[in-house]
């Protein structure tokens, strides 16, 4: 199978997973308070996050990050481009299949927006797991040409 192929395969997976976090998302709406279902939401998917970081096996650095999002293909996936210098290291990704598919499910723009800010707990529970400070200053799903993760070395 080709690079291309691959790349595609993975982004329809977590296509299909960005739409049924937006359904879920929706229906506990019928049932819940919008702050209740939102901040649930949040706890689940930083709890990913943290796991994720455990799942590292070490404490990892700002590099170790990126190095890592390339290493694995994720680069790939969401068109990403990395820089580290020896403050920082930064994640910028141009594309985003979860963006993409909430946009083909027709959900607004605040919906999209909410969405990309609730999936970047992931982000921010992994940071936090492994004590980096980060900014996430740019988000595709709030209407930016790109997402950029600052991830700034402790110390």
């Amino acid at each position: 199978m080709s690079q291309e192929e691959i790349v595609k395969r993975v982004r329809e997976a977590i296509k299909d997973r960005a739409i049924w976090f937006a359904l879920l998302y929706r229906s506990f709406l019928k049932v819940l308070p919008p702050e209740k279902v939102e901040r649930a939401a949040r706890e689940a998917i930083y709890e990913f996050g943290r796991l994720k970081g455990e799942r590292d096996g070490k404490k990892i650095a700002p590099e170790e990050w990126v190095e890592k999002h390339m290493s694995k293909g994720s680069g790939a996936v969401f068109e990403s481009k990395i820089q580290k210098e020896e403050d920082f290291s930064e994640q910028r990704m141009t594309f985003c299949p979860l963006v993409e598919a909430w946009k083909e499910l027709g959900c607004s723009m605040a919906e999209i927006d909410l969405f990309c800010d609730v999936a970047m707990e992931g982000d921010r529970g992994r940071a936090d797991y492994h004590g980096i400070p980060y900014e996430i200053r740019e988000r595709l799903g709030k209407g930016d040409s790109f997402c950029r993760l600052l991830l700034k070395r402790c110390g």
